[in-house]
């Protein structure tokens, strides 16, 4: 996987239902993931050395909106090399909502240069004050290459009402300390949602980055800070 960072990637790409929960559009449908690595919402089949971890907070929401706050940590636990374990909280600074989730993902095959590799995982998110949770189950490819790398998630997303195939592809590029990417994701019956954005590892450890998206018309921004620990 890429040096800056190492995925509880994860994303729903955020819609709700309840009023509360709309400035979290980002987080709660089309993306087969509960969370992915800053700035993706595709996820990559990277996950953190055993021992390593990362926490990662951003604010995204519609043009002219208040938008969402969220903070994620994930951790890679030195006894089990593979799996990594994340939490997510956001809240909605429209309507009050809370939102939290758990995900582990375990990467299947090592990364191979240029060559690819295959991980899968499982999340649970819960709206609070909301009936039921959203349950995300994801299979995530990545292949590697001179230029960059592509990575490809296919799952399904089981609402207290009914399970809904999910998809995402996304293709990045690194030069030097920055790298940007496109992706394009959603869910059966669903419109797609279109982004890109870009990192940049200012100094070892942290990392700052941004993207914008478009879906059914409206204009998406996120901007966000991560540190590697």
């Amino acid at each position: 996987m890429p040096p800056h960072r190492a995925p509880f990637r994860h994303r729903f790409y955020r819609r709700s239902t309840a009023r509360g929960l709309v400035a979290l559009a980002a987080f709660a449908a089309g993306s087969p993931d509960v969370h992915a690595g800053r700035p993706l919402t595709v996820d990559d089949a990277g996950v953190n050395a055993p021992g390593e971890g990362h926490v990662e907070v951003w604010w995204e929401g519609v043009h002219q909106e208040r938008g969402a706050v969220f903070a994620a940590p994930a951790y890679a636990p030195r006894a089990l090399p593979g799996l990594e374990v994340g939490a997510l909280l956001a809240r909605d600074l429209h309507g009050r909502t809370t939102l939290s989730g758990l995900q582990a993902k375990w990467q299947w095959t090592p990364p191979r240069e240029g060559g690819c590799h295959v991980a899968s995982s499982a999340g649970l998110v819960h709206a609070y004050g909301e009936n039921g949770s959203t349950l995300a189950l994801t299979a995530i490819g990545t292949c590697a290459t001179r230029w960059g790398a592509v990575h490809a998630n296919l799952g399904a997303l089981r609402t207290p009402e009914k399970w809904r195939p999910a998809w995402g592809i996304a293709v990045e590029s690194t030069w030097g300390a920055v790298t940007a990417h496109v992706e394009a994701f959603g869910e059966r019956n669903g419109p797609p949602t279109y982004q890109t954005g870009a990192l940049w590892e200012w100094t070892p450890g942290w990392q700052l980055d941004g993207l914008v998206g478009r879906r059914q018309g409206r204009t998406l921004i996120s901007l966000g800070i991560k540190h590697s620990f």
